[in-house]
């Protein structure tokens, strides 16, 4: 049985600048792929920076934190296919 998982939105980037007003926390760049999040009345929210794309995508938190454990343990292969696996050209589809 396949798993779907769900792709990131894509945040306007004035949402980016919006909830990143009060300073942002860079966790990984690897690959053209940056993590990092900010902070919006009192909320922290994940985003991920494609750098191939210039796009910038919303994070839940579960999927940032998994994508952290994977930075941490080195598994740079996981990493990417995560990252990537969920990227595509249509918002609400999945893969």
């Amino acid at each position: 049985m396949m798993i779907k998982k769900a792709v990131f939105t894509i945040a306007p980037f004035e949402t980016y600048l919006e909830k990143t007003q009060h300073g942002t926390e860079v966790y990984y760049e690897y690959e053209k792929y940056e993590l990092l999040s900010g902070y919006h009345n009192g909320e922290k929210a994940y985003f991920l920076i494609d750098y191939h794309t210039g796009l910038t995508y919303q994070v839940d938190y579960a999927t940032a934190d998994q994508l952290l454990e994977l930075h941490r343990s080195g598994n740079e292969r996981s990493l990417l296919h995560e990252m990537t696996s969920r990227i595509t050209s249509t918002a609400n589809s999945y893969t």
